[in-house]
């Protein structure tokens, strides 16, 4: 039998004090927030900055190489040339790396990052997520700023120092998401979540043009920059994030007991491991993210490719233009942070049916751009990065109004641990994409992307029989939280029992 979910608790009796502004749960949602958008930033500038780091190879640099030169050829040909070509990545790249080396070396990040999201999901759940969340900042950072010294002395070194970011960067996701359940009301966590994630859209749409601009000056100082940043910004953080409303110093006594409804120690808890493997919800959570972080793990690593190769743009239109879907993903971050609050409160009762029916919608809307997409051509540029955008605004209205913040309902003593063993088996897409784009694209034709584009058609099938079938928000019987709910509820079954 599944027991009601926990998160019900009572509104808060003095609305002024549970106003999120000027409050602790601010605080930490604007930490969250910044950190999502240099985590966001430092692994989608990889996509970029790699056709900055690389000269044009042979083939490439001839095509690059002609000025205002058109052939009377479809641009599906293999004779294709660029209509407005540009000599920046030969002047630019001087590091001597294959095409394959090149196409590999951003899916590397996600080597470290798979590794290290189940153990820090175990940790993030045994001892509180604040060391975790800060350190991930930091060593990460650090590995950013000594990459380029190593890129310059061997392909293996800037593989090794990028595998180590990404294993700082795994650290930090499931301490950033399990601190939620402490700093964030219930009634308040999707709009928060989505929120805070939302700093993955604009990091994504803000590190374009950025990395951009700042390789003009060198492929070398975007890592610097980000790095620095991301380093002062962990260093901060120790003074800001706490475990629980009990360590931080500067909480008012309104809002710590409004908290502490639903707020959760670190504790030492055994992991019911027979109950986590035969859960219908757990298994519906953790491949429903695989098939759609695999959509948006894809945009983040082909888009600057996509453009450069399919649609034939030139390097200052791709720092821009790139970013098309998640413009579209932070139009959905926006309306999910002011109607999803308001929605749950409504329909609370059947939330898990409304999570489960979005997401199915956004999914099947997913296929029907992305046909568009396939049968579009890259002379319809405008066309195409219009429904890119819209792909973006569905994509992640799914993840956010839809799958995501289940999590949170059905299991939320393991939120840290789950997420992290998700984001883990999610991510190991991070570097199969690189293989698969490596495989189906030899010459970088549109028919060939079009291939690339196919399996994410797949993937949308996948997830939609998933979660629409098995996803659940209903409180599982063996999370803790559900029988302390039956704790709390035979009291007051028994002074009813008196009274009458």
């Amino acid at each position: 039998m599944v027991h009601k979910s926990w998160n019900v608790p009572k509104l808060c009796t003095q609305e002024s004090s549970c106003r999120l502004w000027g409050s602790a749960r601010l605080t930490y949602l604007l930490c969250a927030f910044v950190a999502n958008v240099l985590q966001m930033g430092m692994r989608n500038m990889l996509g970029l900055i790699i056709l900055r780091m690389v000269p044009s190879h042979s083939r490439e640099a001839l095509q690059s190489g002609l000025n205002n030169i058109t052939m009377n050829s479809t641009c599906g040909s293999n004779n294709r040339v660029w209509v407005e070509p540009s000599l920046e990545g030969a002047q630019l790249g001087d590091l001597q790396w294959s095409r394959s080396q090149a196409l590999a070396f951003p899916g590397t990040f996600y080597y470290g990052f798979v590794f290290a999201l189940p153990l820090a999901g175990h940790l993030t759940d045994r001892f509180g997520g604040k060391v975790l969340f800060i350190s991930s900042l930091t060593l990460q950072a650090v590995a950013y700023i000594l990459l380029p010294l190593l890129a310059y002395y061997s392909y293996a070194a800037a593989v090794t120092s990028l595998v180590f970011a990404g294993i700082f960067a795994g650290c930090g996701t499931p301490p950033l998401y399990q601190l939620f359940v402490v700093w964030a009301h219930p009634t308040e966590r999707t709009s928060m979540l989505s929120f805070a994630y939302s700093g993955l859209i604009l990091g994504s749409i803000g590190i374009y043009p950025l990395t951009t601009y700042l390789s003009e000056l060198g492929w070398s100082l975007p890592f610097y920059v980000i790095g620095c940043v991301s380093l002062a910004h962990g260093i901060i953080c120790n003074w800001l994030v706490y475990n629980s409303v009990e360590q931080h110093p500067r909480i008012s006594d309104a809002e710590r007991e409004y908290l502490q409804q639903s707020a959760q120690q670190p504790q030492h808890l055994s992991l019911p491991w027979r109950s986590l493997l035969t859960s219908l919800p757990v298994h519906a959570f953790i491949l429903t993210h695989v098939f759609h972080n695999y959509t948006f793990l894809l945009f983040s690593l082909i888009m600057p490719r996509f453009m450069s190769e399919a649609m034939q743009l030139n390097m200052k239109e791709i720092g821009f233009l790139s970013s098309a879907p998640f413009l579209g993903s932070l139009l959905s971050k926006i309306i999910c942070v002011l109607s999803c609050s308001i929605i749950e409160r409504r329909v609370y009762a059947k939330h898990s049916y409304i999570r489960r029916l979005l997401y199915v919608v956004c999914s099947i809307a997913n296929m029907i751009l992305l046909l568009i997409i396939i049968l579009a051509g890259c002379e319809q540029k405008i066309f195409v990065l219009l429904m890119f955008v819209l792909l973006g605004v569905t994509t992640d209205m799914g993840f956010s109004g839809g799958y995501w913040p289940t999590l949170l309902y059905f299991a939320p003593s393991f939120a840290g641990m789950i997420s992290g063993l998700a984001n883990s088996v999610g991510h190991i897409s991070g570097f199969l994409a690189s293989h698969v784009i490596a495989t189906l694209v030899k010459t970088g034709i549109k028919s060939e992307w079009n291939h690339v584009l196919l399996t994410l058609i797949f993937c949308n099938v996948l997830a939609i029989i998933v979660f629409g079938l098995f996803g659940s928000t209903n409180l599982q019987p063996w999370d803790p939280r559900s029988q302390k709910s039956e704790t709390e509820a035979k009291p007051s079954n028994t002074t009813n029992e008196t009274a009458n």
